[in-house]
């Protein structure tokens, strides 16, 4: 009997030592995934200010306004073309 008793107070014990331990990485695996979830959160955040930023640079205004500024571009006026229809071959 004493035999006995020792052994299921022996699996009682690991069995406690494993719950413990479980435990401790569940808690641990749930701290991770809200970390995650805000490191997900922040992400998408700058995701979409870098692609603002990029479809605002990759506009025509945006890419002539870079090119006024940092190239020293100068937009050229339109040349007017005029055609005398008025002496055509008669």
């Amino acid at each position: 009997m004493k035999y006995i008793f020792t052994i299921l107070l022996t699996i009682l014990i690991i069995l406690s030592f494993e719950k413990i331990k479980l435990s401790w990485e569940l808690n641990k695996l749930y701290f991770n995934n809200q970390n995650l979830k805000i490191e997900y959160e922040i992400l998408k955040e700058e995701n979409l200010k870098l692609l603002t930023q990029f479809h605002l640079e990759n506009l025509p205004s945006g890419i002539e306004k870079q090119a006024k500024e940092n190239l020293g571009m100068i937009k050229k006026e339109a040349k007017e073309i005029y055609i005398d229809i008025s002496n055509e071959e008669e």
